[in-house]
């Protein structure tokens, strides 16, 4: 969060910002490649994290099958049942969707869960609450700036620090693959774009009515499906909450 004020701050003295008024999302876009860029650096140059070490930690080198075929079970019957209710928002945009819901959600998982979450647990041996933790800290300050108001900014701020924390013991129960936490993600932030849930994270009651089936069937999934889901994939399933026997970003 420090990284995005200063490189935000920096680049509007030098006018970077004028340069994206035609593209929306090329401002945020710009800023959230930096602050991925500067965590790395930070990591390489401070923390002594290698770089290759970084790519292995963050777990996007993992299969993806079984974390798509995890997602489907998930979101299908979610936007099914959304789109029946609710049908779908006429004013989404496909650049609204592309961004929010796919993009800048990768980011976010890469950077507060691979980066952060994983680089403390599998390089410096941290225990989950406080590796998950901190990083859903600065994951919930990160998106004050959606409420109207200090108490709207706070419930927003909490609520996605809560989220954070369920993204980051997905990753950890799924032996640090990240792709579960990216696509319940990328699920999440579509729902609300697709079907109109709600102006910020707080969403209305069918948003969050919505986001708790999801949060429920996802634990259900975690803690006693992964082997099933494992066998569909065609792959070996890892125990849950521990990285693999041979795991090679293991120091």
């Amino acid at each position: 969060m420090m990284a995005n004020a200063f490189n935000a701050d920096a680049l509007r003295l030098l006018g970077v910002n004028r340069w994206f008024a035609d593209f929306p999302y090329g401002w945020p876009l710009l800023l959230n490649t930096l602050d991925l860029l500067a965590v790395a650096l930070a990591l390489r140059l401070i923390g002594g994290v290698a770089s290759d070490r970084q790519w292995q930690i963050a777990g996007l080198a993992k299969p993806v099958l079984a974390p798509a075929i995890f997602a489907g079970i998930l979101f299908v019957p979610t936007f099914a049942a959304l789109a029946a209710l609710f049908g779908v928002n006429a004013s989404i945009e496909a650049q609204d969707l592309i961004f929010t819901g796919v993009v800048f959600p990768v980011f976010e998982e890469v950077v507060f869960r691979g980066l952060a979450t994983g680089v403390l647990m599998r390089h410096f041996g941290w225990r989950f609450l406080p590796a998950a933790l901190l990083p859903s800290v600065f994951f919930g300050a990160a998106h004050l700036w959606q409420g109207q108001d200090l108490v709207e900014s706070l419930s927003i701020a909490a609520l996605t620090g809560i989220g954070g924390l369920w993204f980051g013991w997905v990753y950890w129960k799924w032996a640090f693959n990240l792709w579960p936490a990216i696509f319940l993600h990328i699920g999440l932030n579509s729902a609300w774009s697709v079907f109109a849930l709600g102006d910020n994270a707080l969403g209305g009651q069918a948003g969050n009515v919505a986001r708790a089936a999801v949060i429920a069937g996802s634990i259900a999934l975690t803690l006693w499906g992964q082997d099933w889901i494992a066998r569909l994939a065609g792959s070996q399933s890892a125990t849950p909450g521990k990285p693999p026997t041979a795991d090679p970003a293991a120091p």
